[in-house]
């Protein structure tokens, strides 16, 4: 069966053959140069890193792949190259060998999500690599409450204040007795004001089980985690609430 084409547009800017890098030997031999960003510490939170190569008696004179581990980072980490637009973006807790295509020895760090604590280490390599296999790996942390009245307007701290990281997945269950009347708005919300769940949930003249369970999420919270019952009109009814998450 022939390929069907779509409705197409010509690409317009001029096509320009750049020199490749990765079958070049370098003439200083194969190196490598290891960094490590404290996000918040070598850098305010919110600011990019620039890295120069040829900035200073660098024996370095090109860079065609990245060693990068972004284990202890609760946000993505992007290396940015200008000349040749490229974005390598590695996700958070994530790690991985990469090659790079620039002909460039400055380039940008940029991590918008990371908060103070996060931490990304990287290798820069002025040669490719033979092939590697990086395990993915998970670090969680959990917590949670047995016997939450739900029947009473109340904010009850899961994750301590203080505490910063990122929330992977939650699991609540709720039992409302039968003949239970009235009803009650609950929130899963971080000490920053962020919402990350809400549910408003009402009686009925039979018992009530309710599950709600999520998971492989990746959302960052701040100053801790707190679970709140609002508007409760409801006569009786309690919870479990069991929440999953990763410092940072």
């Amino acid at each position: 069966m022939p390929i069907q084409i779509p409705p197409f547009v010509a690409y317009q800017p001029a096509l320009i053959p750049i020199a490749a890098r990765w079958r070049h030997p370098p003439p200083e031999g194969d190196k490598f140069v290891a960094c490590e960003i404290d996000w918040g510490i070598t850098v305010p939170v919110g600011r990019a890193v620039q890295f120069s190569l040829n900035a200073g008696p660098v024996e370095f004179s090109q860079i065609c792949a990245m060693s990068v581990d972004n284990g202890r980072n609760g946000g993505d980490v992007s290396f940015l190259f200008p000349d040749t637009g490229r974005q390598l973006t590695v996700p958070a807790f994530a790690q991985g060998v990469y090659p790079v295509f620039t002909n460039a020895l400055t380039f940008y760090v940029d991590a918008p999500a990371s908060l103070l604590g996060d931490v990304t280490v990287f290798e820069i390599l002025n040669s490719v690599p033979p092939p590697v296999s990086v395990l993915p790996s998970e670090e969680q942390s959990h917590t949670g409450l047995t016997g939450l009245n739900i029947a009473v307007n109340q904010t009850t701290p899961i994750v301590p204040a203080g505490v910063n990281g990122t929330l992977q997945g939650f699991n609540f269950t709720f039992n409302i007795p039968a003949a239970a009347t009235g009803g009650c708005t609950l929130a899963l919300t971080d000490g920053g004001g962020n919402s990350f769940w809400a549910m408003f949930i009402n009686g009925q003249t039979t018992a009530q089980t309710i599950v709600v369970t999520q998971s492989n999420l990746a959302l960052r919270f701040t100053n801790g985690l707190y679970f709140s019952v609002s508007g409760s009109t409801l006569t009786s009814g309690n919870g479990v609430v069991n929440v999953y998450y990763s410092v940072p």
